[in-house]
């Protein structure tokens, strides 16, 4: 388990809604670490879909920022960059995805981070059992592995860093949402050069 700073968040029941669910991860977590490893594997889909859950929060609050925090800004954005975002509606995982991409939000230009977000949002739909849209394997055992589980997990960690590191807000709204305890061993250590 470890910890990152909160203090980017802007709407604080967003932010305690993410802590929320970050307990109920650390629950989930510890009945799939009691469990046999053929039942282990079941909670793969609750602990994923969770997962994608808070990785749209966390861009949902960016957004919302954006949208609504003009006299504060957002720091680490040009206004160019807020301007666009503000002429817009984004208001899916989708659209969050997309502008986060256009704009380079999350500092990944020239890798496959956003690419790897889009399929993640086609995986949390899946929360849906009957799979209409037939998007990824019709068997949710292979939607939902251990090693997707796994890359969710990073990936989360790395939005949830990237956020707190870039766009944190003045010290003085700090402390309104507690930090965000992740309830997996750190993947993304701080580089140790710095």
């Amino acid at each position: 388990m470890f910890t990152v700073s909160s203090g980017f968040i802007g709407d604080f029941k967003t932010g305690d809604n993410i802590g929320y669910n970050l307990k109920s991860l650390n629950a989930l977590y510890s009945a799939q670490n009691a469990a046999s490893p053929s039942e282990a594997r079941l909670f793969c889909k609750p602990i994923t879909i969770t997962m994608v859950s808070i990785i749209e929060a966390l861009l949902h609050d960016l957004f919302f920022r954006i949208q609504s925090y003009t006299s504060e800004g957002v720091k680490n954005i040009a206004d160019q960059v807020l301007n666009d975002i503000r002429s817009k509606t984004l208001d899916q995982l989708q659209t969050y995805i997309a502008a986060a991409k256009k704009h380079d939000l999350l500092g990944a230009s020239g890798t496959d981070l956003y690419e790897k977000l889009d399929e993640l949002r086609k995986v949390r739909n899946r929360v849906h059992i009957q799979n209409v849209k037939k998007q990824l394997d019709a068997n949710e055992s292979q939607v939902f592995t251990p090693s997707r589980q796994k890359s969710t997990e990073e990936l989360l960690e790395r939005v949830l860093k990237h956020v707190s590191n870039k766009y944190e807000r003045p010290e003085h709204v700090h402390g309104h949402v507690d930090n965000f305890d992740l309830p997996w061993e750190e993947h993304l250590k701080p580089d140790s050069s710095k």
